[in-house]
């Protein structure tokens, strides 16, 4: 690319003369903001590829038949780890965690480092760069001022409930930053579809499950699900199949009537009564190494699970997905508000994705006014209780729908709507219309995009539109049709490896800010050769 530095490329431009005076002039101006360069070493073995971003890159690169990442964010091989001296064996500890004591006022920030006495106080105006907090808590982590892991929260529909597109995220965050664990996760099966990559649940005995979108009664905390069994003997397992963790919590809820449960990890643990105040939880945690957590229910009265989750005392990405399939911003309202601020504190988020808004574009009857305040209020909801956290919002994929009453829809054509058929859609729809009798995207659709879009502007949080990095309109019908698939023939779903394209898309517009902030410090790092600086 014109005025910039590849790879083994030893040109001056002046595009790096003017790089090399902004590196100069920037520390000084801005003391502490810019993040300081990593090992010159870190980079050098690095892999370079290019980076998939833009609609025409996705689609090259799927008929190439391989993948791309930005040079820089690169999937390094695993570095071996330094060897550790090895330490007395003790038993496993097993202790109920408390919930976190919020005076009425706003929420408390943890030290963000753990047990090193440092303590970072957060400006209480939001950075000039949506993600600067998101960012900030990724720098330190990779200098090692941060011990605690970067945890990310992911909040949406089907398209995070497969853990297909979030995984793949997931997986790119912590090939660069650490893996600190699987974290939270919706409890064992909510639903037919639910996934979790890395673990697999069992179960044994009678489970019912409580879902929020399908209208069931709360309460609910931050998974939107709850699973319950009286059963005597009934068992719920999470096997781990990327290795053993270090430790393990379950969240239960409370009530007077409730009955108890043998939580351990690898057959040991302790019992556990969920007896007490209706509608409020307790959390219980294991600190014991093991790839296996199970709750075996004794039969003296119901025992209700919100959340179960497992993880590594070692700095590291935490990024958790919680979708639920047929979800919309409006299914979140039926969860109950103290259990989530309560859930946000105990997870203390440095990222909140919202990733709603295909469900809301197929309802032809949204009033987009009121839904985008229905949504501002939800972010605002959830940033209350993360003051620390940055904030991004997805605009839902592109997809199509084809009129239920036309037939020959497996050779049908794609076409964007008219301005004259998105004004008319209910009439002519009523009347099946010839006109309507192709793929097309739901009139609302854009509309809520926009909406998301305007949301994310005026919080200013990060915003990402999926259906443009797709290729915009009617992009789902080519990818439906490609060999192999990138969506599904239902012009909704993203295949899997669909998802991966949009995967590398999304985390490069999350790193972008990262990476252009550390460039600018590390083009005055000692020891780099001209050619080495990117």
């Amino acid at each position: 690319m014109a005025g910039q530095r590849i790879l083994g490329r030893k040109s001056i431009t002046r595009h790096d003369v003017c790089a090399g005076l902004c590196a100069a002039l920037l520390p000084i101006l801005l003391t502490g903001c810019l993040f300081e360069a990593e090992d010159a070493g870190d980079r050098r073995g690095e892999t370079t590829v290019p980076l998939v971003q833009t609609a025409d890159q996705v689609m090259r690169v799927h008929k190439r038949g391989r993948l791309a990442l930005r040079p820089s964010t690169a999937l390094p091989a695993p570095a071996s780890r330094p060897t550790r001296q090895a330490r007395p064996a003790r038993p496993p500890r097993v202790e109920e965690a408390r919930p976190p004591q919020v005076s009425a006022g706003a929420p408390q920030l943890e030290p963000e480092g753990r047990g090193n006495g440092r303590v970072e106080t957060l400006p209480a105006a939001r950075s000039v760069r949506p993600l600067a907090r998101f960012h900030r808590a990724l720098h330190h982590l990779k200098t090692g001022v941060r011990h605690a892991p970067v945890t990310v929260l992911h909040l949406g529909d089907s398209h995070i409930a497969s853990d297909r597109f979030t995984g793949d995220v997931r997986e790119m965050l912590r090939a660069r930053f650490g893996d600190a664990g699987r974290g939270l996760m919706m409890p064992g099966f909510p639903f037919a579809y639910y996934r979790a990559r890395g673990v697999k649940f069992a179960r044994r005995g009678t489970w019912k499950a409580a879902n929020s979108f399908r209208g069931a009664k709360g309460p609910f905390g931050i998974t939107g699900v709850r699973l319950t069994s009286s059963q005597k003997g009934a068992r719920l397992s999470l096997a781990s199949d990327s290795g053993p963790f270090e430790w393990a919590e379950v969240t239960f809820l409370t009530g007077p009537r409730h009955g108890s449960a043998f939580v351990a990890v690898n057959n040991k643990g302790r019992m556990v009564s969920t007896k007490g105040e209706s509608g409020r939880v307790k959390r219980v945690r294991i600190d014991h190494k093991g790839v296996e957590l199970s709750i075996r229910v004794q039969g003296d009265g119901p025992v209700s699970l919100l959340s179960w989750a497992v993880g590594n005392n070692r700095p590291g990405i935490r990024y958790v997905n919680l979708g639920i399939p047929g979800a919309t911003a409006d299914t979140v309202r039926r969860w109950d508000n103290e259990l989530v601020a309560e859930d946000i504190r105990h997870l203390k988020p440095d990222l909140i994705v919202l990733g709603f808004g295909t469900n809301e574009g197929f309802n032809d009857g949204l009033r987009i006014a009121d839904y985008e305040q229905r949504v501002a209020d939800l972010a605002d909801r959830l940033m209350a209780a993360a003051p620390q956290a940055a904030l991004a919002i997805i605009g839902p994929p592109d997809a199509a729908r084809y009129p239920r009453y036309a037939t020959g829809r497996s050779a049908a054509g794609c076409r964007p709507l008219s301005a004259g058929e998105r004004s008319d859609y209910a009439r002519l729809y009523r009347s099946r219309s010839k006109t309507l009798m192709r793929w097309h995207a739901p009139p609302k659709l854009a509309e809520v995009r926009a909406a998301l879009a305007r949301v994310a502007k005026a919080r200013n949080a990060h915003y990402w539109d999926w259906s443009a990095a797709m290729g915009g309109p009617c992009a789902v019908h080519e990818w439906s049709r490609s060999r192999p698939r990138l969506a599904a023939s239902d012009h909704v779903h993203i295949t899997a490896r669909g998802s991966l394209l949009s995967a590398h898309a999304f985390y490069a517009s999350l790193i972008a800010g990262y990476d252009a902030a550390h460039k600018v410090a590390s083009s005055t790092a000692p020891g780099r050769q001209e050619s080495e600086v990117r």
